[in-house]
């Protein structure tokens, strides 16, 4: 093998033996990297969802199913929000400024309908 970028991928990121990457060729070097490694993605790309009002296991677990959905998890309302979910305690500064910025705000229940069926209920 003679790309060193290369072969310090498949060092760091396989568990291929030093000899084993050695006897590669570079093309099948590639190939290796480009099926067992995932792209990054951007972060803050896509739609992003703050959740409030709820406990930390209940958030914590929250958090998981929208990152598994492919939403991005933020901490705070932002400019680029795009949902709030509001559990039974909501701060009243978040929900304000969700509203400002028109922010669609969702419940529990909506926003499980949003992971399990893709259709976003009717802004309130």
């Amino acid at each position: 093998m003679q790309n060193q970028k290369l072969r310090q991928i498949l060092r760091s990121k396989s568990t291929l033996s030093e000899d084993q990457i050695e006897q590669l060729s570079d093309r099948d070097g590639w190939t290796w990297v480009y099926a067992n490694l995932k792209p990054k993605t951007p972060k803050n790309k896509g739609a992003q969802i703050c959740f409030t009002g709820f406990g930390i296991a209940e958030k914590d677990e929250l958090s998981k199913q929208a990152t598994s959905a492919g939403l991005c998890v933020v901490g705070s309302v932002t400019k680029g929000l795009t949902f709030l979910c509001v559990g039974n305690n909501p701060g009243d500064s978040k929900l304000q400024k969700a509203e400002d910025q028109n922010v669609q705000c969702l419940n529990q229940h909506e926003f499980m309908l949003l992971i399990e069926t893709g259709e976003l209920p009717a802004k309130k």
